[in-house]
């Protein structure tokens, strides 16, 4: 090949194994070379990279779309925009029918597809949230479209249903699911989020008549032992039936030793938590306030810093955004923490967060940051090396990081529907300059470059274990 499209020159290249100063030849969307710099073939265009560090695209395996104010369609348009500024590359958001969480998503799979086509500046896969036992009857269907993670609620219930248009399971449907998704083989998994509401919804009502209205009280009513309870309760059920299972943001420090002796053991499950549990508590009113409402809540600085131990150890193998609410901070508020709307917008900040609260805080490696925000996700998801990967053969996808960066979190930087953000204000050090998909730039130059309708859908059909 005597030109090709890209080449990113002079940088270090970050891996799950270590960092080392390589150049990297793109071609038709696809790495075709990575090296030293001089063996580098001609390109059209030069990325200088010196100094600065090539991350794989980062791949967010939680987000919600379909969640208050605007439709998927409308949010795939503005939030793909908003992860990009933060180097990610592909998202792979959950599908709800907020209308009717028992619709059929073979019937709602076409229009979501094609919000995708139109809408995206990049790559999507979908996980669905599975609201009856008709859906888990479907599973088979599903994955013949590419999806392959099933989102079921050991919670929402009563009130909580309300407010996001959510059906939670029961133990009978959960095993039901387990099962169903062991036969349909890898990469299919449950994704479960793991509370006990017979705990919590008599907590909450004991709270609000005592007139407590702090962001500790929206903890305080959602103790660790609920998120515990349930969180053992899946492991147990995941053993019994020999199902995949993944565990979405967990913030308990316990979980960490059950999901490392569960692993042990055989057990097939895999633990995410979110940046979010990773650098706020409960006791951070005065820095958040309502706006850190969130489901499951944010804990203390114990079981903090035993999710970054996790991460350390690999018994965390994923960190997502759990990205949602994607509305104005009005709406978001309302007026007290318990009508607050839980959640908050997230995905572009996975990675200025880690860099910034991990690395330069000595909490986790370059390494370690790209397995459990890249590498890792890609793999329990089902689309590696095709993602996660700096390799010949993978999707030109890349993240390229000046790490000694300062910048001001401002809702206008990050380009989110929503007018607010978890972060604003905070100083980080460590953000991307370049955000790279299939070879072409989408966000450079503090500036979102990337065409609507450029992202691809990204199907995850049943396929051998790898």
């Amino acid at each position: 090949m005597s030109t090709v499209d890209l080449v990113i020159a002079g940088g270090r290249v970050v891996s799950e194994h270590g960092v080392r100063e390589s150049s990297v030849a793109v071609h038709d969307g696809t790495i075709v070379a990575v090296g030293e710099r001089d063996l580098m073939p001609q390109a059209r265009r030069t990325i200088d990279a010196t100094d600065r560090y090539v991350f794989p695209g980062i791949v967010d395996p939680h987000i919600h779309l379909q969640t208050f104010t605007n439709t998927f369609d409308i949010n795939i348009k503005t939030e793909t925009k908003s992860a990009a500024v933060g180097g990610v590359t592909t998202i792979i958001p959950t599908l709800l029918n907020r209308e009717d969480p028992t619709l059929s998503f073979l019937e709602h799979f076409p229009w979501c597809e094609e919000a995708v086509r139109t809408y995206a500046t990049i790559d999507v896969g979908f996980s669905a949230v599975i609201g009856s036992t008709q859906q888990i009857t479907e599973l088979p269907r599903m994955a013949e479209l590419g999806i392959t993670s099933y989102k079921f609620y050991m919670a929402y219930t009563q009130d909580e249903a309300s407010v996001f248009g959510i059906n939670a399971m029961d133990d009978g449907q959960v095993l039901h699911g387990l099962r169903v998704i062991k036969d349909i083989g890898f990469p299919a998994m449950m994704m479960v989020h793991a509370e006990n509401m017979t705990i919590i919804h008599k907590l909450k009502a004991e709270y609000i008549a005592a007139g407590r209205n702090d962001l500790k009280a929206w903890t305080d009513a959602r103790p660790d032992i609920a998120e515990e309870e349930a969180t053992r309760r899946a492991i147990w059920y995941a053993k019994e039936t020999g199902s995949r299972l993944y565990i979405v943001h967990m913030t308990i420090g316990r979980g960490v030793d059950w999901v490392r002796e569960a692993q042990a053991e055989g057990v097939d499950v895999i633990a995410e938590t979110c940046p979010h549990y990773l650098v706020l508590t409960k006791f951070d009113h005065d820095k958040v306030g309502h706006l850190g409402k969130v489901n499951p809540p944010l804990r203390d600085e114990w079981n903090q810093e035993k999710l970054w131990e996790g991460i350390r150890n690999g018994a965390i193998t994923c960190v997502g955004s759990d990205h949602s609410t994607i509305t104005p901070k009005a709406d978001k508020l309302q007026k007290d923490i318990w009508t607050a709307v839980p959640g908050f917008p997230g995905s572009g900040m996975l990675l200025p967060i880690m860099l910034s609260e991990g690395y330069h805080r000595g909490r986790a490696s370059l390494e370690q940051i790209c397995a459990v925000l890249a590498t890792n996700n890609a793999r329990v998801y089902g689309i590696y090396p095709q993602k996660g990967a700096i390799e010949v053969g993978a999707d030109a996808d890349f993240a390229i990081v000046d790490l000694d960066e300062k910048r001001v979190v401002t809702p206008e930087y990050m380009r989110s529907f929503s007018d607010w953000g978890l972060y604003d204000g905070w100083e980080l050090t460590g953000w991307p300059t370049t955000t790279i998909v299939r070879g072409t730039p989408v966000f450079e130059n503090g500036e979102v470059v990337g065409e609507e309708g450029y992202g691809r859908y990204l199907p995850r059909r049943p396929r051998p274990r790898p």
